[in-house]
């Protein structure tokens, strides 16, 4: 996945903008949206499977190994990024096989902390890597509910409520008014395309900091021939690589 292609977007009005600009600008200059939020889940910093702070998943065994076209191997070493300009949010996908209809704020070795070192641990290098657990609906569950069975109940809206959460939380403690980069894929996609649509798309303090938005295994809806007016009214598709404040869908 191209860190170049991660930050491609555009404007809320569609013309795109060529430098990362309000998202990048000092912390003293940009308004706290949410003033005096503190999370009494995410205040803690176990509840992250990755913060800057703290040592965790995102800091070790991010080596790879690079195959070339002639079969050629060399080792990629992972160098996180020195002051980076802005942030990463990531929202993992569905992965936790927890027995309930909601998997607890407990991550498994194999499931959210596989998943964030795969996903999201090597954006270090471009960004600073926040990646909230949440009490997402379970692996369990949809399978069990395969044909409308619905044997094991779910609670969507507690998923949701706890990304909203977490994301106020590191907006207003954590960011320092830096710009930031969301990243979701399959129910984490769902999630952060949600929380766009209610908290960020309609607020041009907090919007102005979105440098894209990575929403994988999902799609978006615009109106036709247009690139906003479906899904966002304010926040368009994405469309070149030095675009900023867009979102980037496929499936």
């Amino acid at each position: 996945m191209s860190v170049a292609v991660l930050l491609a977007s555009g404007s809320s009005a569609g013309e795109p903008r060529a430098s990362l600009g309000a998202a990048a600008q000092p912390a003293q200059s940009v308004a706290n949206p949410y003033p005096g939020y503190v999370s009494e889940i995410y205040a803690d910093p176990a509840n992250w499977l990755c913060r800057p702070d703290k040592d965790d998943v995102c800091d070790h065994d991010l080596d790879a190994t690079v195959v070339e076209a002639n079969g050629d191997t060399r080792i990629t070493r992972f160098r996180p990024a020195h002051d980076p300009k802005i942030d990463c949010f990531y929202v993992y996908p569905t992965i936790s096989t927890d027995p309930g209809g909601n998997s607890d704020l407990v991550p498994g070795e194999d499931q959210e902390l596989f998943v964030v070192r795969q996903q999201a641990a090597r954006l270090g290098a471009v960004c600073r890597v926040f990646a909230p657990v949440y009490r997402q609906v379970t692996l369990t569950a949809l399978t069990a509910n395969l044909g409308g069975n619905n044997s094991i109940p779910v609670d969507r809206a507690l998923a949701y409520d706890d990304v909203v959460d977490a994301f106020k939380h590191y907006v207003a403690n954590d960011s320092e008014g830096r710009g930031f980069l969301l990243i979701g894929h399959s129910q984490g996609a769902g999630l952060l395309t949600a929380l766009i649509r209610n908290e960020i798309d309609p607020n041009p303090e907090i919007r102005d900091r979105l440098v894209s938005a990575m929403l994988l295994g999902t799609s978006l809806q615009v109106l036709e021939g247009q690139d906003i007016g479906g899904d966002f009214q304010n926040i368009p598709l994405c469309h070149k690589r030095d675009d900023i404040g867009c979102a980037i869908a496929y499936g």
